[in-house]
């Protein structure tokens, strides 16, 4: 009995704590929840969709956009409509305006600082992980002028805001792309990018070397890929590492070749003239490394072969 002027609690049952196979069976059931939410949102979003609808463009009529896009919001804490407002799809690909990098930058846990002057600003990440080593892009008038980007409207108009979001977009794809979850470029350097990377050449082809009583080589079949993410910004600078080991390539392939024979066969490799190796991006240079690599494998395996 309870004592007079007391209140008894009503009994609450304790949920059951979930281990094991019940808890992997209770995040299955919530994440399914979610994707069919996604989905239901989805197919009520595109089936109403009609001229005049404020759904963006790239959207309409494309369910599977909405989906991928929708999807992406979630994993970046956004709303479904907040989703397709801030992730655009340019030439198929998913992008994503310079706040939202910053943004995601920032919620991962890095530090970003951007430091604007007269036509040059330089970006700074300091990981969380390891905030001894900030990793640093500047982006000037200069660079800009280099990449055929000086002339554009935009940059006549505004250039500090379209190089401060090209810095902030590149720092953050060289220091934490893990927190940019595949949305890394900005609309402006996608639509920027040229829509067909030139042919390159294999290594066979770019650094052709003669032996005395030996066949000409064959072309390697391996081949390097067209499109790289350095194709859509200038790239990001080769590190001393990329360096040493495309040197040390190089000499493997040709010992004798001079400055100038390997500036035509990196040329060659990436379809591009290649006036200096200090223009070289580190993706231009894990290019030339892919297809050095692949012409040593080659005779690697020709020698072997006629053993």
């Amino acid at each position: 009995m309870p004592r007079h002027g007391h209140r008894t609690r009503p009994h609450r049952p304790q949920r059951p704590v979930l281990k094991g196979p019940a808890m992997t069976a209770e995040l299955v059931k919530h994440t399914g929840s979610a994707l069919t939410d996604q989905i239901e949102w989805t197919r009520l979003v595109t089936d109403g969709d009609r001229s005049g609808s404020i759904l963006p463009e790239a959207y309409r009529g494309k369910p599977a956009n909405v989906l991928i896009a929708v999807g992406l919001g979630s994993s970046m804490g956004l709303s479904p409509a907040e989703s397709l407002y801030r992730i655009s799809v340019i030439k198929g690909k998913p992008t994503a305006g310079a706040e939202l990098i910053a943004a995601n930058v920032r919620r991962a846990g890095h530090k970003l600082r951007v430091v604007t002057e007269a036509g040059s600003v330089t970006a700074t990440i300091l990981r969380s992980d390891d905030p001894d080593f900030p990793f640093t892009v500047t982006r000037d008038m200069a660079w800009a002028q280099r990449m055929g980007l000086a002339q554009n409207d935009n940059y006549k108009k505004q250039p500090e805001t379209m190089l401060q979001w090209r810095a902030i977009s590149a720092v953050a794809r060289l220091a934490c792309p893990e927190a940019l979850y595949g949305v890394t470029y900005t609309p402006e350097e996608v639509e920027s990018a040229p829509d067909a990377a030139p042919a390159r050449r294999s290594a066979a082809q770019a650094f052709p070397v003669e032996q005395p009583g030996e066949p000409e080589p064959e072309t390697v079949v391996a081949t390097v890929e067209a499109e790289r993410p350095g194709d859509v910004d200038g790239g990001d600078p080769i590190s001393d590492r990329t360096r040493r080991k495309m040197f040390a390539l190089l000499a493997k392939v040709d010992p004798n070749a001079d400055d100038d024979t390997q500036r035509k066969g990196m040329s060659l490799v990436l379809g591009r003239e290649v006036t200096s190796r200090a223009d070289l991006t580190e993706d231009d240079a894990h290019a030339v490394i892919a297809a050095l690599q692949a012409e040593l494998d080659r005779r690697d395996a020709a020698q072997t072969g006629g053993e």
